[in-house]
């Protein structure tokens, strides 16, 4: 008989809003597997952040109007083309939302994840034409920006040279992808990847960071 320590880190220690938008994201897709065409549709075309849909309400802004720019800004990101598309995100956000949350503290890591999410669509917003309806859904934005803070989290462990070249090999992957028809092999005819959403929640991520860890402030 042995006895065993009792400070053995458990198998999965993913701290709570990490684990809560992980289950979300998938609990959201599950949900949608499962429902009715006409209900898929629906969904899509009212929670993805659509850029046309966005300018017609900054053209003749209203109460109703600001407000579905606002929830459409949080549900697209909690809603994926594909299993595929969706097992990628809930991925990434356990590795890289796990490290930045231990980081910076629950509180923290949401409002950049959040942030980062918004400044993903809007950065797509303000490059689509007003003209082409195009839906934008998908974590990857915010998710991206957790990976542009694990940048800073990262900084004491291989020092400035890793980190930038670890920068550049993430963001130049993503543009080979994203800007490139490598892309539209990857998810399909009709669909293309979000690559300045993806390269703007990086820089705000990283930006973020750079600015808690500036401050010595109490974790939340």
């Amino acid at each position: 008989m042995t006895n065993e320590s009792q400070d053995r880190e458990p198998v999965f220690n993913v701290p709570p809003a990490t684990m809560y938008l992980v289950v979300a994201i998938i609990g959201v897709h599950l949900l949608l597997t499962v429902t009715a065409p006409e209900t898929l549709d629906w969904v899509y075309n009212n929670f993805s952040f659509r850029p046309a849909i966005v300018s017609a309400i900054l053209d003749h802004p209203s109460f109703g109007g600001l407000f579905h720019i606002f929830i459409t800004l949080n549900s697209h990101m909690f809603l994926h083309n594909d299993w595929s598309h969706m097992v990628l995100n809930a991925g990434m956000l356990l590795a890289f939302g796990t490290m930045t949350e231990r980081r910076f503290g629950t509180i923290r890591f949401l409002i950049l994840y959040f942030l980062c999410g918004w400044f993903g669509a809007v950065a797509e917003y303000l490059i689509a034409d007003p003209g082409v309806d195009i839906t934008l859904y998908g974590a990857s934005g915010a998710v991206f920006g957790a990976m542009g803070a694990t940048m800073i989290v990262l900084l004491p462990r291989y020092g400035r040279r890793g980190v930038v070249t670890l920068i550049a090999v993430l963001l130049g992957v993503n543009l080979v992808i994203g800007a490139t028809p490598l892309g539209t092999l990857l998810v399909g005819p009709g669909a293309g990847i979000a690559w300045v959403a993806h390269v703007a929640g990086f820089a705000l991520g990283l930006i973020i960071a750079l600015i808690y860890s500036s401050r010595r402030m109490p974790s939340l």
